[in-house]
């Protein structure tokens, strides 16, 4: 897992900035002494569960706080640095509150930086809230309104889903700011945000509904289309069915499918080196699958309903007349056999239809149509979809949004932030060099899901999950370095360890452009070597 990497090989961001110190003594009987102490108007009742200071080193033990099982998988590392963690309970309503904790480092810059949560949230992301305090950010992170990563919290709980859909990040980022700024004494120069899938489509919900919460919004991977997102793992498993269906692909079939998108695709970039730099280009003959053919291996070869079956995968959904989800993008389908493509019934759609779309805890999934999906859609509690593009409000105070995806991203499908960043600049109106002054959109090839993946998969976006701390190679920094010096990026640069662990060494970097510029390969070696790629117009 990404949250394993050490915080002390990253060091600090390097901007030129006023750093508001104290003594450390003062500093943590500041920290003890800040619950009698303070003074907030706050929109929501909150209280003050602890403050305490708590050294550089010091690990906190999650389980012995009561977290839920199922978030004591994402442990928090030790604290890269001294800090004064404050968790509160803020209450939203009569029937829903949430938990969360701004870590105020002892080095403050100024800044905050609220993070974002993961699937079906409720588990604060400790190693995001380490990651921002190690570069001086006062940190802010929240469980978006109930405990452990199951969506049963919102079953007939409809504040309960608000807090998950967006309260919890415009309050807690309120908040978060009030205390740091009462902590500090001093004004709160700027806000930032930094979230990847569910806490990409966070980022985006305040961009779209809340546009003055945040200067500046890094948003990995978001699923803006998350009812989308849920009908096409429903969909999928209505046509593949369970593992004693004939309709199941065998693992050794899935792997065929993704070794001939390669032998057809893989090329088109200048480069055959199993990264696809532009899936869009990527035009699948499905008909060299069959049987039919002589020169397939029987063992991977498909029949003329399997193809079928692997089409409706990555078409566009349709139900009557109305684009559900536009479809998977060729190129990691081995990365779905364990899970999506097992033939086991993936208990993350499950939920969301039995506690979010039909509050019947005995919906069977094996009755799922596509009026179903439509339905769902048409639903759209609390308004959960992200799809607002009319931005105008966020462009004209001034924020800056970086927005990327990665190609091979095995769980929500590049396809959908292609299409919604077409949507903006059609709700806009605006030029790409227009939309490019306050939006820029990056395609990261060969990335998996917010990580992983045969491509340059460190991006600064996660955790830690950096190579380094250039502007080019740390999405964070670069964010920052957009919103206060005018530092807008032509590319973000990932880098990819040997064997995925920084421990092991580089492996090989790659810049990816900055939408609609594509990569292309004019070098004379493996591909590997960054300079071999340059950057054109496509």
């Amino acid at each position: 897992m990404y949250y394993s990497l050490s915080f002390s090989a990253l060091g600090a961001l390097s901007y030129t900035t006023l750093v508001f110190s104290a003594p450390t003594t003062s500093f943590s009987s500041k920290c003890s002494n800040l619950a009698s102490n303070l003074d907030i108007n706050h929109q929501h009742p909150f209280k003050v569960n602890r403050a305490e200071y708590l050294p550089a080193n010091y690990t906190i033990d999650l389980p012995s706080e009561g977290w839920n099982e199922t978030c004591v998988g994402w442990p928090a590392p030790p604290l890269p640095v001294p800090i004064c963690r404050v968790v509160l309970n803020v209450e939203t309503s009569n029937s829903s509150s949430f938990i969360m904790e701004t870590w105020l480092p002892e080095n403050w810059e100024g800044r905050t930086l609220t993070v974002g949560n993961g699937g079906a949230a409720g588990c604060i992301q400790y190693p995001d809230l380490a990651y921002g305090v190690s570069h001086s950010f006062a940190t802010i992170g929240t469980d978006a309104g109930h405990n452990g990563t199951s969506a049963g919290a919102v079953l007939n709980q409809p504040e309960v889903l608000v807090d998950f859909v967006w309260r919890s990040i415009s309050s807690g980022a309120r908040l978060g700011r009030s205390l740091a700024e009462e902590f500090y004494a001093c004004d709160v120069k700027k806000t930032y945000y930094l979230g990847c899938s569910s806490g990409g489509r966070q980022g985006w919900k305040s961009v779209q509904q809340d546009p003055d919460l945040f200067d500046g919004v890094v948003a990995g991977a978001p699923a803006v289309n998350f009812l989308g997102h849920i009908q096409w793992m429903a969909n999928a498993f209505s046509l593949l069915g369970l593992d004693a269906n004939s309709t199941l692909l065998s693992p050794e079939k899935w792997l065929g499918v993704q070794e001939e998108v390669y032998r057809q695709c893989d090329y088109l970039d200048g480069a055959a080196d199993g990264i696809l730099e532009d899936t869009r280009v990527c035009e699948f003959d499905y008909g060299a699958l069959l049987c039919s053919s002589s020169s397939r291996n029987a063992s991977t070869c498909l029949s003329e309903s399997e193809i079928a079956t692997i089409e409706k995968l990555f078409e566009p959904m349709v139900y009557n007349g109305t684009e559900l989800h536009p479809g998977h993008a060729p190129g990691y389908e081995v990365a779905l056999i364990s899970t999506l493509y097992s033939g086991l019934i993936y208990p993350w759609f499950v939920e969301f239809f039995r506690y979010l779309i039909y509050s019947d805890v005995n919906w069977d999934p094996t009755t799922f149509t596509l009026s179903d999906a439509l339905y769902a859609v048409q639903l759209n509690p609390a308004n959960i979809q992200t799809l607002d593009a009319d931005i105008s409000a966020f462009r004209n105070k001034g924020g800056k949004v970086l927005h990327w995806h990665g190609q091979a991203d095995e769980i929500l499908s590049i396809k959908t932030s292609d299409d919604y960043y077409d949507s903006v600049r059609s709700a806009l109106n605006s030029t790409t060099e227009e939309l490019d002054e306050f939006y820029r959109y990056f395609r990261v090839s060969g990335m998996g899901h917010c990580f992983g993946g045969p491509g340059t998969d460190h991006l600064g976006q996660l955790g830690g999950y950096a190579a380094g701390n250039d502007a080019d190679d740390n999405v964070l920094t670069r964010i920052v370095k957009w919103v206060e010096n005018g530092e807008a990026p032509e590319f973000i640069r990932g880098t990819k360890f040997v064997e995925g662990n920084m421990t092991l060494g580089l492996d090989f970097t790659r810049r990816h452009c900055k939408h609609p510029r594509v990569n292309v390969y004019r070098g004379t070696g493996n591909g590997t070597d960054e300079e071999g790629w340059e950057c054109v117009d496509p």
